[in-house]
């Protein structure tokens, strides 16, 4: 997963409720979607990235995802613990040859058991990935 501008941010866990911790300013980087990648979350190949046979969407689009962001107009990405890659504020989303309609929150898989690529479906619960 293609990065280009966006710092780099995970979801915390706090005693308030859920924070973003950030690393350092955006830049241009890739995410592992295969969850085997040793510099977790970061992809550890070399472009063009490919680290397994991605089959075609067979399962239904998840239903939308509802997160609290502090703004969900501004464009921003996170990794939720173990979990997917949340993308808010419309930032454009492209996979493969087309596009995903731009929308206030989505959730990208990143543990790469998903059966709605991009999209995550909860496969992660299931597997029980850890990233």
């Amino acid at each position: 997963m293609l990065v280009a501008g966006l710092a780099l941010q995970w979801l915390a866990r706090g005693d308030d409720g859920w924070t973003l911790q950030t690393s350092g300013e955006g830049g241009d980087y890739a995410l592992c979607r295969c969850g085997r990648s040793s510099t977790m979350p970061r992809c550890d190949r070399d472009a063009p990235y490919d680290c397994f046979e991605e089959m075609p969407p067979i399962g239904p689009s998840p239903a939308p995802y509802r997160w609290d962001v502090p703004d969900p107009t501004a464009p921003g990405l996170a990794l939720k613990p173990d979990g997917p890659v949340r993308v808010s504020g419309g930032v454009p989303i492209t996979y493969g040859d087309r596009r995903l309609e731009p929308t206030d929150r989505v959730s990208l898989c990143r543990c790469g058991a998903s059966r709605c690529q991009p999209l995550c479906d909860s496969s992660h619960k299931v597997i029980g990935f850890r990233g």
